[in-house]
């Protein structure tokens, strides 16, 4: 079973009591295999998360480089039932306010699989700047009421890391990109 985390920059979005997930002495952290987050913010749980990017190609042959332009990285889109965090959210929202503003305080996604008694991290999604663009309410006939909001953010960073076995160490692999720039990136820019 997978589950996937979100994890909001700023402190005040997330407490104890408000639709967190996971805090520092929940399951996840006190599993032989511990799962530890970037930073120690509380998390929610999301029902599904997407992502995508593209690159614009030319036709043209006259065009060596086939592209016509820069790259699109859409907005994710991420869904959770409605809880006490939501309200927190609307907020943000409408205030157009950073989730958590600069390289120190990036908004978070994990993608974790859970295989018997072994939580792993497959991917980190971290976000600089990410901002509420959008977000959906549906109440559902048979089941709790969901919400889908979008994130926008200025960059992106994935982290991928392998399952550690016994016989060898987890290896990591790590690309970044920042929309403002329009350039890779490995590490949050200072601009």
């Amino acid at each position: 079973m997978d589950l996937i985390l979100f994890q909001p920059g700023a402190a005040d979005i997330v407490s104890a009591g408000t639709g967190s997930m996971m805090q520092n002495d929940s399951p996840l952290t006190r599993a032989a295999n511990a799962f530890t987050t970037v930073n120690k913010n509380p998390c929610l749980e999301l029902i599904s998360v997407h992502h995508g990017m593209k690159q614009q190609i030319t036709t043209d042959v006259s065009n060596s480089a086939r592209t016509s332009g820069r790259p699109v990285i859409t907005e994710i889109t991420c869904v959770k039932y409605v809880d006490a965090a939501s309200v927190k959210l609307y907020d943000y929202c409408l205030r157009a306010e950073p989730l958590g503003k600069g390289p120190a305080a990036p908004t978070i996604i994990y993608l974790l699989r859970n295989s018997g008694d072994t939580i792993s991290n497959s991917i980190t999604i971290q976000l600089r700047d990410a901002i509420i663009s959008e977000i959906q309410f549906q109440s559902n006939p048979d089941d709790m009421p969901t919400e889908q909001f979008k994130l926008s953010f200025t960059e992106i960073l994935w982290t991928y890391a392998t399952p550690s076995t016994e016989a060898s160490a987890p290896v990591t692999i790590s690309s970044g990109w920042s929309v403002v720039r329009n350039r890779p990136i490995s590490a949050f820019s200072s601009f």
